[in-house]
């Protein structure tokens, strides 16, 4: 019984020793193998990235719309009365002065029909004169008077209308233009309402454009405009009218730009592209590849700041032209990432290295 006293006791103080030390069980080889590789790596190298640093410079731009030529004034000058037309003075393509005769209808019984009404014109007067001096004697009533008065008043409207007519034979210019449609010639018949010649106005010319709007609203009256024709001339002059309202069916203003056409050189209905030059502004030109996207869909650059790291920047595209994309929106002075912008995201570290070649890129 002893024995196995003196055995429990001589394993207590073994195991009390062995805790006294600390060490329950050796690590493991593999553990401090791993301990030291962790140990001895370098720190991650930052994502290298490709950059240009670009400065803004001042933009000089245009709104560039399609239109075509058309005559400043247009009048279709209509017949006031009915007749045999005598005599066509102009043809098409004639310059006409204002109170040129254009059409002259014969007169017909016009003259008989006004030495009638003249004469019952001077009947009526007689009749009312008479009745008027007896009225002063009291021997005819004022309704009397009256009907005499009124029958005078209709019979110099009648001769009045007689001669009105017979002006109106003469079909005059009442613009000075081209004549650009004669529909009437002589031995022909115009009735009250019928187009005698159609005249156009050709100094100044208007070029006319439809601009959308996107565009309308860098536009404005009295903005010098130039305009290149599809038959080769290049002629400037002012914006002139800007549509207050839209065209439903297509959404778009119409713009008249006056021009001047000494000469009549240039021709109504020729197409033409109007450039209305913009305000200078000042703008980046970057290369169409360095252009990005962020998370919510902005579109934009990714830059690189003073401590190298990313940012996004959204920005307002201008332009595109063969060179690159003008846009507005980022610093004077900005580092973009031109390759590997869509690897990196805002606020990480990167290793810029920066382009040596020509070009934007």
């Amino acid at each position: 019984m002893r024995r196995s006293y003196i055995w429990a006791g001589l394993f207590g103080l073994t195991v009390t020793g062995w805790l006294a030390t600390g060490q329950f069980s050796a690590p493991p080889a593999d553990a401090i193998r791993a301990e030291a590789t962790v140990a001895a790596r370098p720190a991650e190298k930052p994502f290298a990235v490709r950059v240009k640093t670009f400065e803004a410079q001042e933009r000089k731009a245009a709104v560039t719309v399609r239109g075509y030529t058309e005559a400043s004034k247009r009048v279709a000058v209509r017949a006031r009365t009915k007749g045999l037309i005598e005599s066509s003075s102009f043809q098409q393509g004639d310059s006409v002065k204002a109170g040129d005769v254009l059409c002259q209808l014969d007169m017909a019984n016009r003259k008989t029909e006004l030495a009638q009404a003249e004469a019952q014109l001077a009947s009526a007067r007689r009749d009312y004169e008479a009745a008027k001096m007896l009225q002063g004697k009291s021997f005819v009533s004022a309704s009397k008077l009256a009907t005499e008065k009124a029958r005078m008043d209709l019979a110099t409207a009648a001769v009045e209308q007689k001669k009105y007519d017979i002006g109106w034979t003469s079909i005059r210019a009442p613009i000075a233009g081209v004549l650009v449609s004669k529909p009437a010639e002589a031995g022909g018949y115009l009735q009250t309402g019928d187009v005698c010649a159609t005249i156009s106005v050709l100094d100044p010319l208007i070029v006319v454009a439809q601009a959308s709007e996107r565009e309308i609203s860098a536009i404005h009256n009295g903005m010098t405009a130039t305009a290149r024709l599809a038959t080769g001339e290049t002629v400037s002059g002012r914006v002139r009218f800007i549509a207050p309202a839209a065209d439903l069916a297509t959404r778009t203003f119409r713009v008249e730009v006056e021009v001047r056409n000494s000469g009549h050189r240039l021709r109504e209905g020729v197409t033409a592209e109007l450039d209305v030059p913009l305000p200078p502004q000042k703008a980046q030109l970057l290369p169409p590849s360095a252009l990005t996207l962020d998370d919510s869909g902005r579109f934009g650059v990714r830059i690189v700041d003073a401590a190298n790291t990313a940012r996004f920047l959204p920005v307002k595209v201008l332009s595109q032209e063969r060179k690159g994309t003008w846009v507005t929106g980022l610093p004077d002075k900005v580092t973009v990432i031109t390759i590997g912008q869509d690897f990196v995201i805002d606020g990480q570290k990167v290793e810029p290295e920066f382009a040596t070649t020509a070009g934007n890129g």
